[in-house]
């Protein structure tokens, strides 16, 4: 797996990581996209006898881990290290691609608080990198930049003391070059209220105001996001915490994150399956993948 023909491969690797091609590939138990990459890849000669879909799963990761460290790599060392290392699922939750009124945040942690991280991998052009913090700063707390060793530099030099910097070691460990500091002060409850979920802005305006307006549904944004303007940038913010903490308030939830394989923890977070779509994906990688590519 290590020669320069097959590392052209490595991005079509990486999309089997995906919440799409996961989720079509517990749908229908079988994925063409997996399938022709296997075949033209050839990697039919890493899978040994017995190895199960999660052991492929880990392969294919310690593979890109070596010779591809792209965004899913990334995202999948923020879930184990700080989510799962740093904090606890009882207590926090990750989001990935949260989209806020004016970008797509790569990954969000909240706990006590809001932490954005942003991705800059040695892939990745940091010419869009000041637009997309201006936009952070409307919404998150504290702003992260995770970065490879071959960026740290540049990055460094483009970013204001305020916004944290991490790198992730060849040793694929995240070490901290800055603490982040706190603008949760300077969040704009505009922003914040477009960035949630009906639901949930209708639950934050109940908790603040004790009632909902009593307006036909083609009224009800426009009043609860009035209402909601009204609030302070802390008290928007902490509201917008606790509610998108609840997107992770499930035991069925946490338990299929903690049990999947360290190569599948973020993507556990990103594929939107139902709870019995979990549990076969959980069933489906304990099998062997023979029975998934040969039949």
């Amino acid at each position: 797996m290590q020669s320069e023909f097959e590392k052209k491969y490595n991005p079509y690797l990486a999309r089997i990581f995906s919440g799409p091609v996961i989720s079509d590939f517990v749908n229908k138990r079988r994925s063409e996209f997996m399938e022709s990459i296997i075949k033209e890849s050839n990697l039919f000669r890493i899978i040994e006898p017995g190895m199960s879909l999660g052991g492929f799963y880990d392969s294919i990761y310690k593979h890109l881990l070596k010779t591809y460290r792209n965004e899913y790599i990334y995202k999948n060392a923020i879930a184990e290290k700080i989510l799962l290392g740093k904090h606890s699922l009882n207590t926090s939750f990750m989001l990935t691609e949260f989209r806020t009124a004016e970008c797509k945040a790569d990954t969000v942690v909240l706990n006590g608080t809001s932490n954005v991280y942003e991705i800059k991998s040695e892939f990745d052009s940091l010419d869009r990198l000041q637009k997309q913090i201006k936009a952070y700063q409307k919404v998150f707390d504290l702003i992260h930049i995770i970065t490879s060793p071959s960026q740290l530099e540049k990055v460094e030099k483009v970013m204001d003391s305020k916004i944290g910097i991490m790198v992730l070691t060849e040793r694929n460990t995240i070490k901290t070059i800055r603490e982040p500091k706190s603008g949760r002060n300077q969040v704009q409850p505009m922003i914040i209220f477009d960035s949630l979920r009906k639901v949930e802005y209708v639950s934050i305006i109940r908790d603040n105001f004790g009632f909902i307006p009593d307006v036909p549904n083609t009224l009800i944004y426009k009043k609860c996001k009035a209402l909601f303007c009204k609030l302070s940038p802390e008290v928007a913010h902490d509201s917008m915490v606790k509610t998108l903490k609840k997107r992770g308030n499930s035991i069925c939830l946490k338990e299929f994150i903690l049990g999947v394989p360290d190569s599948l923890k973020a993507a556990s977070l990103t594929a939107k399956l139902t709870k019995n779509q979990r549990m076969r994906f959980r069933e489906m990688l304990e099998q062997d993948i023979e029975s998934y590519f040969y039949s």
